[in-house]
């Protein structure tokens, strides 16, 4: 599919060398989807900020690879470009988790969704609250389930999407096992709705089920 919505900046899992993490640029808004420790000098190396009137993250759940360098981010945009940064999550901790990194509170804004973005609560691990989320953007919904061990929450939301990311492994436990959902997935893609596999632990056995990557 050459027109999806999401570009990576990488999707390697947890212990990977570029953080799971995408965005969207929308006119002069950039739209970026998770920030682990890996993110922000990905940020700085391909975007000038002083072009973008918004800046927004979404924030699926508190993992280091997933907010690992969102304080670091919001601190850049403050100071460097006079920007407020707007985090997009349902996170119980992200305002302490900010305050607790020294991020001043006039730097930064949290909300918990807006008209076209809605999380939907999930599974990952029993210490933290975690969430995929259904988006909308120019008539289209994608479907992104941020760190899953279950797919259940999401089945409502994908046969109105045209795009579904999804985290998948190869071992299972807190995340999807490949083997697991294979079967699912194909389901879903012969319904015209494109599948692409992310936060990837082993890319050589999960390339052979043939899902983009």
């Amino acid at each position: 599919m050459n027109n999806k919505l999401l570009t990576f900046l990488g999707k390697d899992s947890g212990f990977g060398e570029k953080n799971n993490s995408a965005y969207i640029v929308l006119e002069d808004k950039l739209v970026l989807i998770d920030c682990g420790f890996t993110v922000f000098e990905d940020i700085k190396k391909k975007f000038d900020l002083s072009n973008y009137s918004k800046i927004e993250v979404i924030i699926t759940h508190l993992h280091n690879d997933h907010a690992g360098s969102l304080s670091q981010l919001i601190l850049y945009s403050w100071f460097i470009y006079n920007k407020k940064v707007t985090v997009y999550t349902k996170c119980i901790n992200m305002k302490k988790y900010l305050e607790i990194t020294g991020t001043p509170s006039e730097s930064y804004e949290i909300k918990d969704g807006n008209e076209n973005l809605k999380f939907i609560k999930t599974e990952h691990v029993d210490y933290l609250d975690a969430y995929g989320f259904e988006l909308k953007v120019n008539n289209r919904k994608i479907v992104y389930t941020g760190d899953t061990k279950t797919i259940e929450p999401f089945l409502p939301y994908i046969d109105e999407c045209s795009e579904l990311y999804i985290d998948v492994s190869k071992y299972g436990g807190a995340h999807l096992k490949i083997d697991d959902v294979s079967d699912i997935l194909n389901g879903i893609s012969n319904k015209g709705i494109y599948v692409n596999l992310m936060h990837i632990d082993d890319w050589e056995y999960i390339k052979k089920f043939g899902f983009e990557m």
